[in-house]
C-alpha cells in the first residue's frame, strides 16, 4: 500500500511504484487530494486505487480490514498516529519513503508532540532525504537505527518520451524557432515579477501551482492565452492543465521555479535539472534545500532575488553557451542521484515475504510485532480502550 498525499508526492513515488510492480508485488495506491487521485490513475491505470481514511479508530480499523496490506508505505510525511499504531498492532510494517521533515514542519510537530509522537515511534523504517531530515525524525521518536539517508525519489522520475514532448509542443502552439522561458509552479504574488522578466522576442509558459490561480495569471501576463483555448493568440501560454509540466520542461530554454520569490518555501527544481534545463529560483527555497544546494554547487542552478530576475534572464538569453553548460551540469547531478527507487523497493519487498513456518507462521509474526508496538490510545494502551 503506497500513500502519496498529493500531486507532487504521487509524481515523486511513480518510479518506486513501478519498481514494486516489477518485483511482482500487488500494489494499491492512495492519495488525499483530487489532483493526486487523478494523477495516480494516469500513472498507474492497471493498479487498484483507494481513498485514505480519517485518523479515527473506527475509520482506520475498517480501512485496514478492507485493504489488509502487508506493508504500508507513506511518501514524505503522512505519519497519522492512530493508523500507524493500529497497523503496527496488526503486524503491518509502516515505512516512510522520501522522508522530509522541514524545520517548519518540525516546529509544528513539536507543538503537538504528545499527540504525534506515538505515530513516529511506531514507524518501522524511515528513508530520509537528508541528514537534517533524519535528525528531526529521530527527535520526534523514531529509533536512530531505523533511519537512513538516501537521495530524493524525485531524481528517479521517468523522462518524458519524445512523442509526448512533441505532442505538448503542438498543443501549446509554440514557435520552435523562438526560445521559451517557463515559469513553473508559480504563485499569484510572483506573476507581476515574472511578467516583467520575459526576455524580448522570447515566448513564455506560465504554470501556476494551483488551478484557482489560473485566472489571475491570465489577467497579469500580457498577450496571454489558455493552453486549452485552441483559438486564442498570444506569446504567453497559461498551462491550465495538470500532469503536463514534466513534458513542458523539455521545451523550455530556461526554467524559473516559482513559490520561491515570495513568502512561500520553494518548488521542486529536480524536474528541469533532470531535463537538462538551466534553472533559476528565488531566495525562499527552504522545502527543497538539499536539491537546490546540490544543483547550485554544480553550476546548474542560480538563486536570484526578485529585483535581479529581469536582468539575469536577459543575460542568459544572450549567452547560449552558459545555458548549455548549466543544462549539462543539471543532467550530471540528476544522473548521479538516481537509483534510490530500486534500493527502497527491494527493502519494502523483503517485508512482504511470508514468515517461516517453523517459527509459527503469520500468527506468531503478528504477535511478535504486537509486543513491540508502543502503547497508544489507538491500540488500547494505558489511556485507551480496546
Amino acid at each position: 500500500m503506497v500513500h502519496a498525499v498529493s500531486l507532487g508526492e504521487v509524481n515523486a513515488s511513480a518510479k518506486l511504484v513501478h519498481e514494486l510492480t516489477e518485483l511482482g508485488l500487488d500494489v494499491v495506491c492512495s492519495s488525499t487530494t483530487l489532483s493526486g487521485h487523478q494523477r495516480s490513475r494516469e500513472l498507474h491505470p492497471s493498479l487498484n486505487h483507494t481513498d485514505w481514511p480519517l485518523d479515527i479508530s473506527f475509520c482506520c480499523r475498517r480501512w485496514l480490514d478492507h485493504v489488509n496490506p502487508d506493508v504500508l508505505v507513506l511518501v514524505e510525511l503522512e505519519v497519522w498516529p492512530t493508523l500507524v499504531a493500529m497497523a503496527k498492532h496488526r503486524g503491518i510494517p509502516v515505512m516512510v519513503v522520501n522522508g522530509r521533515l522541514s524545520e517548519r514542519s518540525f516546529r509544528r510537530s513539536k507543538r503537538w508532540e504528545l499527540v504525534l509522537r506515538d505515530g513516529y515511534a511506531n514507524l518501522s523504517r524511515v528513508f530520509a532525504q537528508s541528514e537534517n531530515d533524519a535528525n528531526r525524525f529521530c527527535q520526534m521518536g523514531v529509533a536512530e537505527e531505523l533511519v537512513s539517508v538516501h537521495p530524493n525519489l524525485k531524481w528517479d522520475r521517468e523522462a518524458c518520451c519524445s512523442k509526448d514532448v512533441e505532442a505538448i509542443r503542438l498543443a501549446l502552439r509554440l514557435d520552435d524557432t523562438r526560445p521559451v522561458v517557463l515559469f513553473a509552479s508559480s504563485a499569484p504574488e510572483e506573476h507581476r515579477i515574472f511578467a516583467k522578466a520575459i526576455p524580448a522576442s522570447w515566448q513564455a509558459v506560465i504554470a501556476p501551482r494551483r488551478p484557482e490561480w489560473f485566472d489571475e495569471a491570465m489577467q497579469t501576463f500580457p498577450n496571454a492565452r489558455l493552453r486549452t483555448d485552441p483559438d486564442a493568440c498570444g506569446d504567453t501560454v497559461v498551462l491550465n492543465t495538470l500532469g503536463e509540466l514534466e513534458a513542458v520542461f523539455a521545451l523550455a530554454d530556461v526554467v524559473v521555479m516559482g513559490r520561491s520569490f515570495g513568502a512561500r518555501h520553494g518548488s521542486d527544481p529536480m524536474g528541469p535539472a533532470a531535463a537538462g534545463k538551466p534553472t533559476l529560483v528565488g531566495p525562499n527555497y527552504g522545502d527543497f534545500s538539499p536539491a537546490v544546494e546540490a544543483l547550485q554547487a554544480a553550476g546548474a542552478l542560480e538563486v536570484v532575488r526578485a529585483e535581479e530576475l529581469t536582468r539575469r534572464l536577459s543575460e542568459l538569453a544572450s549567452c547560449r553557451e552558459t545555458l548549455r553548460r548549466m543544462g549539462a551540469a543539471g543532467e550530471q547531478v540528476a544522473a548521479a542521484s538516481q537509483g534510490v527507487a530500486g534500493i527502497v523497493a527491494i527493502e519494502i519487498a523483503g517485508n512482504t515475504q511470508p514468515p517461516r513456518r517453523d517459527r509459527g507462521g503469520a500468527e506468531e509474526k503478528e504477535e511478535s510485532v504486537h509486543r513491540g508496538a508502543k502503547k497508544t490510545s489507538a491500540s488500547g494502551g494505558v489511556h485507551g480502550h480496546k
